[in-house]
C-alpha cells in the first residue's frame, strides 16, 4: 500500500511538472508573436512641432544680431561705407562766395538759345543738341567747370570724313571773378561751334542740291 501511495504522487508530480513545462512554453511562444505582430505595424510618424514663440521674436533676433558688435581677426580689414552727398547738399556746404559763382555759370548758360538741362546728383550740366556747353561739378577742392573747345576746321574734317572722336573736355577749378570769366567764354565758344557747324552743314546740303540740279540738266 505505501509503494502505491509513492507511486501515485510521483506520477501526480510529473503531471504538474509537466503542466508546467506546457504553460511556461505557451507563455515564451505568445511573447514571440506579440513582438512580431508588434514589429510588422506601420509607425505612425509624428508631424514637426512648430514652435510657439511669436515672429516678432525672430526679428528682434535677427536685428540684434545685425546691429550688435562683431569680433574680427588682427589681419582682418574693415572698410566703412558712407553716404554719397548729393549735388544740392555739396552747393549748401560752399560758402556765399563759391555759391555765387556757381549760380553765375548756370545763369550764363541757361541764357542760351536751345541749351538744355541734365542734372543728377554727381553734376549739372548744360548741352545744346550732342555739343556740351558747361559741367559743373562740386568737389572738396571746390567747383570744377568742364568745357569742351573744338576747333571749327578740325570739327568739319570730321563732318566731311563721317569721324567721331570723343575730344577730352578743359578742366577749370573756379577760384575767383577771372576764372568764372573762363568759364563763360569757354560756353561762348561752345556756343558758336554750335552756330558754325550748322552753317557749315547748311551749306554743304546747298552745294549737294546744286551738284544734283546739274546733273539732271
Amino acid at each position: 500500500m505505501y509503494i502505491v501511495l509513492i507511486v501515485f504522487m510521483a506520477i501526480a508530480a510529473v503531471v504538474c511538472i509537466f503542466a508546467m513545462v506546457t504553460v511556461i512554453v505557451d507563455m515564451v511562444k505568445g511573447g514571440k508573436n506579440k513582438a512580431v505582430a508588434q514589429a510588422s505595424q506601420p509607425v505612425a510618424v509624428q508631424p514637426p512641432v512648430e514652435s510657439a514663440e511669436p515672429a516678432e521674436d525672430d526679428e528682434a533676433m535677427s536685428d540684434d544680431s545685425s546691429s550688435g558688435e562683431e569680433e574680427y581677426g588682427e589681419n582682418t580689414v574693415i572698410i566703412s561705407r558712407t553716404e554719397k552727398k548729393t549735388l544740392d547738399e555739396k552747393f549748401r556746404e560752399l560758402d556765399e562766395q563759391q555759391q555765387h559763382y556757381y549760380v553765375e555759370i548756370v545763369k550764363h548758360a541757361m541764357s542760351k538759345p536751345e541749351a538744355k538741362q541734365i542734372k543728377n546728383d554727381r553734376y549739372e550740366e548744360y548741352k545744346i543738341g550732342n555739343t556740351r556747353l558747361v559741367r559743373l561739378q562740386i568737389k572738396k577742392s571746390g567747383i570744377v567747370c568742364e568745357v569742351t573747345l573744338v576747333n571749327s576746321d578740325f570739327r568739319n574734317y570730321m563732318t566731311d570724313n563721317k569721324v567721331r572722336i570723343k575730344q577730352a573736355p578743359t578742366v577749370i577749378k573756379i577760384s575767383d571773378e577771372s576764372s568764372v570769366e573762363l568759364v563763360k567764354n569757354g560756353i561762348d565758344i561752345a556756343v558758336r561751334g554750335v552756330e558754325e557747324e550748322r552753317e557749315y552743314k547748311r551749306q554743304l546740303r546747298n552745294e549737294r542740291r546744286r551738284n544734283s540740279r546739274r546733273q539732271n540738266t
